[in-house]
């Protein structure tokens, strides 16, 4: 299976005349004549390259570069004291105040070693908040609060709760890596000498509690308890972490902000229009800076926030993932056909295509055990119907 997919990025600013924008560089891209250049670029304390933008009105930045699928594995096994001290920090999204400090010490209480710290972390968060998209509030405060969050939230709550107790963590912000802007939130969690450990405590908590979710989808989910030190795969990191401060400076405009904002811990904020603090909340992939405009404002969406991007796959699964589709519409009309109109090649052709959509998912390895099975019996039956 190939471990490496193609990332399709594209920003178009339809918004106002100079429109700023950062974005956390992908690995190895090359530019050339097509693409924009930034306007600078520093290396932040995540160890990743911060570009810089000035986009004019109805100018693109349109980036397509291969990146590797994610993977906890790296050869760092040990952090510098500036490393250490980034991933330990207090942040708006991810606070260290009274109420994560008493609530970190509450769940492990009983764990002797940090990793043992964070996997009891890893069950109180899973057992206690429920999944909601879209959240009322971004933020942990929030979080603690209504007990309810996306990703997001889920992932600020474990970073938060690891700090409190001197373990190094990061959110990590990216995609799922197929489609068009399935968007993910997840965790990595440090310990010495042993290096980034990978958590996925909204994953967890799907496959816990609506273990269908994904059943028919392109996803390989996994048993809700392996998401602690371990993924499926099928993702890519945009950025390290959360609220990674944006350089040039970002000002925060004076005016009063009339857009409708979002919530980050019950508090109003404006996306595009503010910064936490001189930082992103987060680069998924980009963070923009647009000139106020109220009469903008009905016509704003998720594109000029964020752009668009499409993933595609390599090897068999790219070349598995449209048959997939295509066997199943078959199946279903031809069984719906048969239902009214009860034929013998109507019977085999259903059932031959669901056997070939079955197929798909066993060789792209997506639950592999459940489809085997339906494949077992499917094809009991094809063969019945043949006899």
């Amino acid at each position: 299976m190939s471990k490496t997919v193609t990332v399709d990025f594209l920003y178009r600013n339809e918004l106002c005349e100079n429109l700023e924008l950062w974005m956390i560089m992908p690995p190895a891209i090359q530019f050339n004549e097509n693409n924009v250049k930034p306007d600078q670029v520093t290396k932040v304390p995540t160890g990743e390259k911060l570009g810089y933008y000035i986009l004019n009105k109805d100018q693109s930045l349109h980036l397509n570069y291969k990146i590797e699928l994610y993977s906890a594995k790296n050869e760092k096994k040990t952090l510098t004291d500036a490393e250490r001290n980034f991933y330990l920090r207090n942040t708006v999204l991810s606070p260290i105040n009274t109420d994560t400090i008493r609530l970190a010490k509450e769940i492990t209480s009983k764990q002797g070693n940090n990793y043992e710290k964070a996997r009891a972390i890893f069950y109180y968060i899973v057992d206690n908040y429920r999944y909601i998209y879209p959240p009322s509030s971004r933020g942990v405060n929030s979080f603690l609060e209504v007990k309810e969050g996306d990703c997001g939230e889920f992932s600020f709550l474990f970073t938060a709760l690891c700090r409190v107790l001197e373990i190094p963590a990061r959110t990590v912000v990216g995609s799922w890596a197929y489609g068009e802007m399935n968007a993910h939130v997840w965790n990595e969690f440090f310990i010495e000498d042993e290096g980034w450990i990978s958590v996925d405590t909204s994953m967890a908590y799907i496959q816990k509690k609506r273990p269908f979710r994904f059943f028919d989808g392109s996803l390989k989910s996994l048993h809700w308890k392996k998401y602690f030190g371990k993924t499926e795969g099928q993702r890519v990191v945009f950025s390290k972490d959360t609220e990674i401060e944006l350089l040039p400076e970002y000002k925060n405009d004076e005016e009063a902000l009339t857009l409708n904002p979002i919530l980050i811990n019950g508090e109003p904020f404006c996306w595009g229009q503010q910064s936490l603090n001189g930082s992103a909340p987060y680069l998924q992939p980009v963070y923009v800076k647009y000139e106020q405009n109220d009469d903008l404002f009905p016509l704003i969406d998720t594109s000029h926030l964020f752009g668009t991007w499409k993933i595609r796959e390599h090897g068999i699964k790219r070349f598995l993932e449209r048959p997939k589709e295509f066997f199943l519409i078959i199946a279903l009309l031809t069984m719906a056909l048969n239902f009214i109109f009860p034929n013998f090649y109507l019977e085999g052709t259903y059932k031959s295509m669901f056997i070939m959509y079955t197929l798909c998912f066993i060789l792209r390895k997506e639950r592999i055990i459940i489809f085997s099975i339906f494949l077992y019996f499917m094809t009991l039956s094809l063969l019945s119907t043949l006899n």
